[in-house]
């Protein structure tokens, strides 16, 4: 009877206090005699969306697992924690559901299920064990030390966990799949540092050996080439600022020395882990840390020929702190540290010790020549391979142990004040020699032989040579910046191939290079009205594009055309076009010049005087007094009001945005005031009209304009009206369309982004996990300690403390779908193949798809190898399988190959168009038990396989699928589990599990409920309702308005027409603010009834 009673309690607690579910994923052990480093096999894994602030764009689920194995960890039963049998839990009326709630790993819960509706006697004896957080696994013998109560749900532990935890590794992770010496400890090889245009291995040339072959690589039409040679879709370039597609970040414009903050706390995310910044010396990877352990460790080599007083002098010359020098100012390098090396050192000595550049390339320095503290000299650069170029100017100057001795003369010295730093005297000048000889530096292993192909070009005096998509791409590749500087005065031939590459000033006629656009710099030159169109996006935008919403707004926004040899604007022949309009009306500025489109507008003050609308507020030239003028002697051409408030375009000029400027009289030159001006006792207009009409002799001081917030109570009539006429009010410089009295109902309004609230835990002083997870594993109670820990790890790393980089291919999908199937669900299953004849399955993941809510959305997926190296002898391929989720009707596959094996990180991404048939058989006998089907976006074929065979033939008897009869069964993995695709309501690997959040029919008007699967477990809504014509909202309760378009009998009409929804975005009109966003088009195409004209 406890027991019952400690059964229900559970599920009450669980029904009223929301908790974390922290639910293991494939806990089935693996064979103990794996070996976990060369498997990629994912066991014991959570499984939580990430990113989720950005997942209006991208989604992005995450797995977190264990990478060794369980059995090393002696864990026995643990009496605290009570255990029941499957028959037990049966007897209570306990439904898988409730372990599943109670974060029963999926597996133990699927087999209960299972034991439910089979009676398997095999199952009845197998245990339970009723954990109570933060414990849990099958066994309680695992914790997450950082839980907290409080907690909601296990992405807010997580997302609180990296917030929380700043990621700043006092030791390195490292890509072990490739044989490199990097030369001095702990330096290794870093993933980024695999093709990233320079040596990084002591031991020769290896992690850039097959790079070239990137070079080569040909994008589609519709493709844009990434600065590395991989191919992204074009609709993917600049589309998300957060997520690059290209891991070199070109498709965003990442900057060269890009490292954001950013990176340390936030979770492991495409946008983050999977970036190379490769225009610094030492490293391509982007975190700070891993940079500064490097530099450091450099100096952690020293020719045993030279003293230890010498070394510690070098490194205090260049700000490393020692034992000897524990604090280092410019008076200490200079009055300790120079005399010691010039009396301890050799006259010329490697500095670091080993090579600085390309593998091979040392930096030495000659004592004498260091004399001042501010100023780093310039080192010598030697080797024994040659690397002297002409443009480089170098000097030969020595030799030094066998190497040949150039001096540096074109060297940035970074002089530092305060305190002498050293990332400023050492990083920052090896950098800057380092972009100098990659200019001359060949791509190892290019075949010089093809430089004469019509695709490639010559450098000028130089043996290298480069692909055309190089050229013009704001980085210099050849040695005398000639691939940056192709001129059509000079080379007319190759400027007209690499035209498209150049932007044309629309004022000066001058071409300059795309990539300078927006870059900072006035490229184009300013105009006569000092704007400088490669410098203002929006300013650009306004200038060539025709806008309906601001045409004969008072302001010139497009450059003149010449139109019947007239130069027509925006702003010319208006007369018959009405100023006074919704995108004008009450903005504080005068569109209309007579001001009508300010009128009867409630600005919460009342009048200083009662004006008719026939007149205007004015101060009169003479009297300064306040009156009314009459609206036809407004616009006149003639000043009848102080500061000419009555002849509004005095002060505008073409391409300005501002109004509401006080005119000087009696100047040659316009001036023009703003209200911050007036009455401040400084006279600004040469007849003095910005102070005359001011009041003399107040009972204060100012020490500013009566203007200001804090005066303008206690100013004049004449004051308060000018100074409000005169105030600086901005003109929305894109103006998007909207309908009249348009409002945005707040009503139905479902908040999806929801801010999360981040509990703040104290975390481990050094986390061991670098990018992964810190897990307590309890031990048996006689262990001293009675835990340990391990770590689970993202798809990035592996190894007991995710010390190791992982290799992967990192997808990035977006899916479309035609207009009729945009309320179908769909499943889509990815998975990385081999293409041998077993066609192995080495990593899937799956997740729906629905169109109406997921056709902007990009999916990122990592798929891992199944093997640690991957097979280089092999040939892999991404399959994707397209199913409809609710009837398992097989809708399509596509498949693309992984190419390019040598690289550790392989971003794929691209478009699927999911076709609205299914018939895409073939005829091949060699499809034994399976049906031959054509891929979709490619001509090969492949063999679709009845349930118990594989292989590329369906030629391989497997055992049985294990999958539920509420799925179909694809296959088997690599670890020999079934892969199942589960019918809508249900989960779980094996698709035992049932989803009831739809069991009470939330949707109204027979609207089908959808639940919201893995990669938005964090909305606000649990599901989401297609609704049936005629109804929308969050439920399907609203009616939609219906529009019946009936035509005259005498129209001729098509059978069809086009239809176009625009869905308005509401903005401030009053706030200048330009909206993030412009209006949302939709186009049908509709049938119209022949029978019915409609």
């Amino acid at each position: 009877m406890f027991h019952m009673k400690y059964i229900f309690y559970l599920i009450f607690v669980h029904w009223i206090v929301a908790i974390p579910q922290i639910n293991l994923y494939f806990t089935n052990q693996v064979s103990e005699s794996e070996n976990y480093d060369e498997i990629g096999i994912r066991y014991n894994c959570i499984r939580l969306a990430s990113n989720l602030d950005q997942d209006d764009l991208t989604r992005q689920i995450s797995s977190y697992c264990m990478s060794e194995s369980s059995l090393k960890f002696h864990i026995e039963n643990d009496n605290s924690f009570q255990t029941f049998s499957f028959a037990d839990l049966a007897k209570m009326n306990i439904t898988s559901e409730d372990l599943y709630f109670w974060s029963t790993p999926i597996d133990i819960t699927e087999e209960y299920q299972f034991y439910l509706q089979s009676n398997d006697s095999s199952l009845a004896k197998k245990i339970f064990y009723n954990c109570t957080l933060p414990r849990f696994g099958s066994m309680c013998q695992y914790e997450f030390c950082y839980y907290h109560e409080n907690y909601s749900s296990l992405y807010e532990m997580i997302f609180s966990y990296y917030v929380d935890y700043l990621y700043d590794p006092t030791n390195l992770t490292c890509y072990t799949h490739l044989k490199c010496n990097r030369g001095y400890s702990p330096a290794c090889l870093d993933w980024t540092e695999i093709c990233d245009g320079k040596v990084d291995c002591l031991d020769g040339e290896y992690d850039e050996e097959h790079c070239w072959e990137l070079e080569f690589n040909e994008c589609k039409p519709n493709e844009y080439q990434c600065d590395n040679g991989l191919c992204v879709p074009n609709e993917f370039v600049e589309d998300d600022p957060m997520n690059f597609d290209c891991i070199d970040g070109s498709d965003e414009q990442l900057q060269t020395d890009y490292v954001s903050s950013e990176v340390y706390t936030i979770e492991p995310t495409f946008g983050y882990e999977d970036l190379m910044c490769k225009q610094i010396s030492l490293t391509s990877s982007c975190l700070i840390s891993r940079r500064l352990i490097l530099m450091y460790s450099l100096f952690s080599i020293k020719d045993n020929n030279v003293s230890n007083e010498c070394w510690s002098a070098y490194k205090c010359y260049f700000a490393i702190r020692t034992a000897e020098h524990p604090y280092i100012t410019f008076n200490v390098i200079n009055q300790e540290c120079i005399p010691i090396i010039k009396d301890e050192c050799p006259d010329m000595l490697y500095v670091p010790n080993i090579p600085v550049f390309f593998g091979h390339i040392y930096t030495a320095y000659k004592k004498n020549e260091l004399s001042h503290p501010l100023r780093i000299e310039p080192p010598y650069l030697c080797s024994n391979k040659s690397f002297y170029d002409d443009s480089l100017s170098l000097v030969l100057e020595t030799v030094l142990n066998n190497t040949m001795c150039f001096k540096v003369s074109r060297f940035t010295s970074w002089q530092t004040a305060g305190t002498p730093d050293f990332v400023q005297r050492f990083e920052r000048s090896m950098n800057d020699i380092f972009r100098q000889i990659r200019q001359i530096h060949s791509i190892t292993n290019f075949p010089l032989h093809r430089c004469n192909q019509s695709h490639l070009y010559q450098c000028r005096n130089s043996s290298k040579c480069i692909l055309f998509r190089r050229l013009i791409n704001g980085v210099t590749d050849c040695p005398y910046n000639d691939d940056e500087n192709i001129s059509e005065d000079t080379n007319p031939q190759l400027f007209a191939q690499v035209k498209h590459k150049y932007y044309k000033c629309h004022v000066t006629n001058k071409s300059i290079p795309q990539m300078a656009l927006f870059n900072n710099d006035c490229d184009c030159e300013s105009d006569e009205y000092d704007f400088c169109e490669d410098l203002d996006d929006y300013g650009n935008f306004t200038r060539r594009t025709i806008s309906f919403q601001t045409i004969c707004d008072g302001f010139q926004e497009l450059y003149p055309i010449m139109i019947d040899g007239k130069n027509q604007t925006d702003e010319t022949e208006c007369e018959q076009w009405e100023c006074d309009n919704m995108y004008t009306q009450c903005d504080k500025i005068w569109n209309c010049l007579d001001g009508k489109d300010e009128m009867n507008c409630d600005y919460s003050l009342p009048p200083l005087i009662n004006c008719s609308s026939d007149y205007r507020m004015c101060v009169t030239l003479d009297t300064y007094k306040l009156t009314c003028l009459p609206i036809n002697k407004t616009n006149d051409g003639i000043p009848d009001c102080l500061g000419r408030t009555d002849e509004r375009a005095s002060c505008r000029t073409p391409y300005g945005n501002s109004d509401a400027v006080f005119y000087c009289q009696g100047e040659d030159n316009p001036v023009c005031l703003y209200s911050k001006d007036l009455c401040d006792g400084y006279v600004d207009c040469l007849d003095d009209d910005d102070e005359q009409f001011c009041q003399k002799n107040r009972s204060f001081e100012m020490d500013s304009s009566i203007c200001e917030d804090e005066y303008i109570s206690f100013g004049s009539d004449a004051e308060k009206f000018l100074c409000d006429i005169t105030k600086e009010y901005k003109k929305e410089e894109i103006k998007y369309f909207t309908i009249d009295g348009f409002n945005q109902s707040s009503e139905n309004e479902v908040n999806e982004n929801q801010q999360i609230d981040v509990i703040h835990t104290d975390l481990l002083d050094d986390p061991r996990c670098h990018r992964g997870l810190d897990l307590r594993v309890w031990l048996n109670k006689s262990s001293n300690p009675n835990f340990t820990s391990t770590c689970l790890c993202p798809p990035t790393y592996y190894g007991n403390q995710c010390q190791y980089q992982n290799q992967r291919l990192s997808l990035s999908v977006r899916f479309y779908d035609s207009v009729q199937s945009i309320q179908t669900l769909f499943a889509i299953l990815i998975m990385l193949i081999d293409n041998t004849n077993q066609r192995m399955i080495h990593s899937y993941e799956q997740f729906t798809y629905l169109p109406k809510r997921d056709c902007k959305v990009k999916f990122n997926i990592y798929l891992v190898y199944s093997t640690r190296p991957k097979d280089m002898n092999k040939n892999y391929s991404v399959h994707i399988d397209i199913y409809e989720k609710i009837s398992l009707k097989y809708r399509a596959s596509y498949s693309y190959p992984v190419e390019f094996l040598f690289l550790p990180v392989h971003r794929l991404a691209f478009i699927i168009n999911i076709p609205s048939e299914d018939d895409y058989s073939c005829s091949n006998k060699k499809c034994l038990h399976g049906k031959c089907l054509n891929y979709f976006n490619t001509k090969e074929t492949l063999c679709q396989c009845e349930q118990g065979w594989s292989g590329q033939y369906c030629d391989i008897p497997h055992n049985n699928c294990n999958c539920s009869s509420n799925s179909i069964c694809i296959g088997r993995a690599s670890d020999n589990q079934s892969i199942c695709i589960c019918r809508e309501y249900y989960f779980g690997s094996k698709c035992y599990l049932r989803n009831r959040i739809c069991d009470n029919s939330p949707c109204r008007n027979n609207g089908l409920c959808i639940p919201h699967d893995d990669f938005m477990i964090t909305k606000s809504q649990e599901y989401l309702c297609i609704c049936p014509k005629g109804f929308s909202g969050s439920r399907c309760e609203l009616i939609n308005t219906q529009i019946d378009l009936i035509f005259d009998k005498n129209i001729y009409l098509s059978h069809s027409i086009f239809i176009h929804f625009i869905k308005i975005v509401p903005f401030d009109q009053t706030a200048a603010i330009i909206p993030e966003t412009s209006p949302e088009r939709s186009t049908t195409l509709q049938t119209i009834s022949q029978a019915t004209n409609s």
